[in-house]
């Protein structure tokens, strides 16, 4: 809306009169009809084609569509001309008093021409080679603000635009224009390169996603692995619980009825034992003798009744142990509890170290092979030079990997070997004279003897009872756990833990063939190659 204030000459008030009554935008061809309105040509043909031919506004009958109203086209054509301060709008600066829009910027004048201004500058020779753009404000931006003269140069070793006189010495210096063409060549490449790596991005989130829906969806399996084996633990238990408790609520039961019958019996007698007492009571008072002495003998004899003294509730609990009972609980829940194992042994590859034994800490008797992989029993001693990190009296070699922090896991192909100790050594652990390996002395070892048997050699040793013969042994260490774990790999089943084990220093794998009898025991242990990691 215009204010009312405003003077008749101000633009809004000519700008209000403008617009056509039906279309209710600014003319576009203009007519007048003889009533002396004004409309859209094609507006005011329409309205006609739809009804009666008469004006839209005071309905007085048109005969025909009037020619376009040439005055009014102009008006309306030098209003749309006209600046007014919209948003994007350039006044022309050459305009003195009602000001045009711009049509052109020039960046060598720094001035802004509307269409009349423009075809001057466009008709003056002097003016031809000026670089025309389309309109923008605050054309000062573009001149030097020390020299008063356009920026038309670009120096490359300031990275900045600057006039003919801002140059200095020897400097590399293009025309903006160059150095726009330079760097619009530029901005392709940064653009391209800058969709590359988003197109990479947008391959590599894919692949994080992947990468998230797969180990999610692993991880929900192993959680219901996981839970279907603590369930069936507890159902175990429970079904333990109520077999363990089944004798005891049997006899509360057999108790309660025992006492329910002595208490009825009990009752009986002493209501017996009242009424007797209320009928002495009645002859008490008689003195006729003979009716006294006819009641008495009946009312005196108690021979029927029980002597309690000798009956009492049996209370015995006397109904045998509950030993069987957690005893196969126990082996239903480690049965179980094994099935954990595999889904141990899917997660632990994925910590595989390269084991190399040391050759160094190897006794005389045992031989490496060549990748420093396998060891076995030479039969006799070797010459090797006298080093401290040797073992002097066991059979023993440790590798050459420290073990210092986080999960490490290695395997070890036993086979049909009859003897073996595996395990782990705390660096520093004395590898001098007849050892004890145990924890307390830095040893965490497993020990296959006598051709079936096994034990941990924790202080006391501690046998331990396979169903079947490893042919590969899997090493599992977490540091900061505290905790040794061994595995039989092809039965997928757990063989040995040692928990809390207070490393307090580095750690090395640690491995002793036995020696050979009679070629019973002369097969080597390998470490594994290569373990299988599932995706």
């Amino acid at each position: 809306m215009v204010p009312t204030s405003a003077s008749p000459s101000e633009p809004g008030l000519l700008v209000k009169h403008l617009h056509c009554s039906i279309c209710m935008d600014e003319f576009t061809d203009p007519v007048t009809t003889a009533c002396g309105h004004s409309f859209c040509k094609q507006c005011l043909v329409r309205s006609c084609n739809i009804g009666d031919r008469g004006c839209p506004l005071c309905n007085n009958h048109i005969s025909r569509i009037p020619d376009v109203n040439i005055v009014l086209r102009d008006i309306v054509e030098q209003l749309k001309e006209k600046y007014t301060g919209a948003p994007g709008e350039v006044a022309c600066d050459v305009c003195s008093d009602k000001k045009l829009k711009a049509k052109k910027s020039c960046l060598v004048c720094l001035a802004s021409y509307c269409s009349v201004h423009l075809d001057n500058h466009l008709l003056t020779e002097r003016l031809k080679g000026h670089k025309l753009i389309e309109p923008v404000e605050n054309l000062d931006a573009r001149a030097c603000l020390k020299h008063g003269r356009p920026l038309e140069l670009y120096s490359r070793e300031r990275r900045a635009c600057i006039c003919v006189l801002c140059m200095e010495g020897q400097e590399e210096v293009v025309s903006t224009e160059d150095e726009w063409k330079k760097k619009r060549s530029e901005l392709d490449n940064t653009r391209t390169e800058l969709n590359e790596n988003i197109a990479e991005r947008i391959t590599k989130t894919a692949e994080i996603e992947e990468a998230f829906r797969s180990c999610k969806d692993q991880l929900e399996d192993e959680w219901w692995d996981i839970d279907s084996v603590f369930n069936a633990v507890i159902a175990i238990v429970e079904e333990a619980q109520a077999r363990a408790r089944q004798p005891i609520e049997d006899r509360i039961q057999v108790l309660e009825n025992e006492a329910k019958d002595l208490k009825y019996e009990l009752k009986a007698e002493i209501n017996k034992l009242g009424t007797a007492i209320s009928e002495l009571d009645d002859i008490s008072v008689l003195e006729d003798h003979i009716l006294f002495l006819q009641k008495y003998p009946s009312i005196t004899d108690t021979g029927d009744i029980i002597n309690w003294e000798e009956v009492n509730l049996d209370t015995s609990v006397s109904f045998g142990t509950i030993r069987k009972i957690t005893t196969v609980m126990l082996e239903k829940v480690q049965q179980e509890m094994d099935k954990l194992t595999s889904i141990e042994l899917r997660r632990i590859p994925k910590f595989s170290v390269d084991v190399k034994l040391d050759p160094d800490s190897a006794h005389q008797r045992l031989v490496l092979s060549e990748d420093r992989k396998e060891v076995k029993d030479g039969g006799e001693n070797q010459k090797l030079p006298e080093v401290p990190e040797r073992f002097d009296i066991f059979s023993s070699v440790v590798a050459q990997n420290t073990l210092s922090s986080g999960k490490s896991y290695w395997e070890v192909e036993v086979n049909n070997k009859t003897g073996w100790d595996i395990g782990l050594v705390r660096g520093g652990a004395n590898r001098k004279g007849k050892l004890r390996l145990s924890p307390d002395n830095g040893y965490w070892v497993i020990v296959h003897y006598e051709e079936d048997k096994y034990a941990a050699l924790t202080a006391p040793p501690v046998r331990i009872h396979l169903k079947d013969k490893p042919e590969k042994v899997g090493v599992f260490v977490d540091y900061e756990e505290d905790l040794v774990s061994f595995y039989d790999v092809k039965a997928e089943s757990h063989i040995y833990s040692f928990t809390e084990c207070s490393f307090k220093a580095e750690l090395y794998p640690y491995f002793s063939p036995h020696v050979k009898q009679e070629e019973k025991n002369s097969e080597p242990l390998i470490i594994c190659r290569e373990i299988p990691v599932e995706s």
